[in-house]
């Protein structure tokens, strides 16, 4: 947001810039652990991610398929 005008800014841009404004020369808080933690986070996450897409995936098959079953008995 720096690289536009005020002119071109909302008002709530203007005030989010204002706000924030005293943030930028200051170094984010943490220690140099907290990139890898995140990361860390992300690899273990993806392949339970995947698994509980899969199985909601057949989950949803299987739910058609009683669907269907109990659409041909009525």
């Amino acid at each position: 947001m720096s690289d536009e005008r005020d002119d071109d800014l909302s008002p709530a841009e203007r005030r989010v810039s204002t706000l924030l404004g005293g943030l930028r020369g200051q170094p984010a808080p943490g220690d140099d652990r907290l990139a890898a933690r995140v990361a860390h986070t992300a690899r273990w996450q993806r392949p339970v991610r995947r698994a509980l897409i899969g199985l909601g995936t057949t989950a949803d098959a299987l739910a058609g398929g009683v669907r269907s079953l109990m659409g041909r008995r009525r």
